[in-house]
């Protein structure tokens, strides 16, 4: 039998936070190789060095910790494992999410929609034809908001004018609040 030492390095203090109660007790200094349990320890811990904890992953994606719980919450993101200290330990599939949701918010997909895509990718379908029908009507609503905006525009620069002749000179604002206003259509 080949025996593998242990002892009171600090990846052994780490691998003791991260192991349950049961496998922690049964460590020793000194195990035998056959025996199976330092084995599964070790898949365990080599599994929790590379599990990041939530400030880790809103480094990594520009979020804050509390985004993260709530993408947790909203199921964008699926609950993480968690230490024996409770610590989340998320996976490096997390960081790529957590990325995709950004970049979807960033050209105006809203999280329910976001949520959707996901939930299609996540059932084995391909989400693209819903990300094509769901920008052609953001496109949409983009236009009649422009056009919105253009009314409006036309509607202020009209009244400038009409409020630059009326204050021209020393005025007295009349109305309950400012009759300029209050005279809008």
């Amino acid at each position: 039998m080949r025996l593998i030492s242990g002892g009171c390095s600090t990846a052994r203090a780490t691998f003791d936070d991260y192991l349950s109660a049961r496998i922690r007790y049964r460590s020793a200094t000194v195990k035998f190789a056959d025996d199976p349990e330092p084995v599964l320890a070790s898949a365990i811990f080599n599994i929790m060095q590379l599990a990041l904890h939530a400030g880790s992953v809103a480094k990594k994606t520009g979020v804050g910790v509390q985004t993260l719980h709530y993408y947790e919450r909203i199921n964008l993101l699926p609950k993480p494992a968690r230490s024996l200290a409770n610590y989340r330990l998320y996976s490096a599939d997390a960081v790529r999410r957590v990325t995709f949701i950004k970049k979807a918010q960033a050209v105006g997909f809203t999280l329910a929609e976001i949520k959707e895509i996901l939930a299609l990718k996540g059932h084995g379908r391909a989400p693209c034809r819903k990300v094509t029908e769901l920008g052609e009507k953001h496109l949409r609503d983009i236009d009649a908001r422009l056009a919105q905006l253009r009314r409006y525009r036309h509607a202020v620069a009209r009244s400038l004018t009409s409020w630059r002749e009326k204050t021209a000179h020393r005025r007295n604002c009349a109305g309950e609040f400012c009759d300029l206003i209050e005279r809008l259509p």
